[in-house]
């Protein structure tokens, strides 16, 4: 419910309250009248003062976090990407690391606090994933929940856990992405071998934008989505018989195709460029112009 809209009973209360002091002075209940009418002013006063609090703090925007240097050596030390950067480039990085970490919790579902590296961790992700979009946000994301390893379809932690991270669609979860972080620190210990759960999974994130997670990203045209339907299907044939460098979880289905290409592209573009040429085309084109702007 709007919260403005909670006050409308009261407002109702006070006006009817209001309307019994004529008739107690009328009556000649002078005393009564006055007792009611002092109690409906500092009502309404009390009322109004919640109401001004209340719709000052719906309005302020929260303060942009501002890495300290300690983050900055942090980034330095784990973040392969981020020592590639050049100065004026690593302080767009930084930026936009706090923005995130402005708009998005990160929570830890084993600890009472979340550590600032795991922030960091994930953070990291959002920006190194997104970069080089002439637009983005992270959409509809509020929450990125962070396991201390692999997980089973129960969402448990154990040796048989296969799962690294999920974006959900639809339902409670719609907003929340979850993500291993065993295996996100793996994907930036070892930053060439196109593997990065965070990557992978804010590849579905922007996938998903357009209101599905079908494989095709957000602001394609149908034209563009034809000629990525036929590069995908005929790629996807060269996995099966073995052809193809590409990590065969990517024939699960076509939005799993896309994020693993997304890692690939990330972490290993040259090869990409070389070995699937087409494929990497509609990639770096999407990424170099203007094509999410109307989205």
């Amino acid at each position: 419910m709007n919260k403005n809209k909670r006050f409308l009973p009261w407002i109702a209360f006070f006006f009817i309250l209001l309307m019994c002091v004529p008739l107690l002075m009328k009556n000649g209940n002078v005393a009564s009248a006055k007792l009611l009418g002092f109690i409906v002013v500092a009502g309404i006063t009390i009322a109004l003062w919640i109401w001004r609090k209340q719709t000052i703090s719906l309005n302020e925007k929260k303060a942009r976090i501002a890495l300290n240097l300690n983050d900055k050596f942090w980034l330095e030390r784990s973040i392969p990407f981020y020592r590639k950067l050049n100065k004026s480039d690593r302080i767009i990085f930084e930026d936009r690391i706090g923005l995130f970490l402005t708009e998005i919790v990160v929570t830890e579902v084993d600890k009472e606090d979340t550590d600032k590296e795991t922030c960091l961790y994930v953070a990291s992700s959002a920006v190194f994933a997104y970069w080089g979009l002439p637009y983005w946000n992270y959409g509809k994301l509020r929450e990125v929940l962070v396991y201390p390893d692999n997980y089973n379809n129960e969402k448990i932690i154990s040796d048989a856990g296969y799962i690294q991270g999920q974006v959900y669609h639809g339902g409670m979860m719609n907003n929340t992405m979850i993500l291993s972080l065993t295996a996100l620190k793996k994907g930036f210990s070892n930053h060439n071998d196109g593997h990065n759960v965070g990557v992978h999974e804010f590849a579905h994130l922007l996938d998903k934008v357009d209101g599905k997670i079908d494989g095709f990203p957000a602001g394609m045209n149908q034209d563009d989505r034809r000629i990525w339907a036929r590069l995908v299907a005929n790629e996807m044939g060269n996995i099966r018989l073995g052809n193809s460098d590409i990590d065969p979880y990517a024939l699960s289905n076509e939005a799993e195709f896309f994020a693993v290409l997304f890692e690939m592209y990330k972490e290993r573009p040259d090869e990409l460029s070389r070995k699937n040429h087409l494929l990497f085309k509609v990639l770096d084109d999407y990424f170099t112009n203007n094509s999410l702007k109307s989205v």
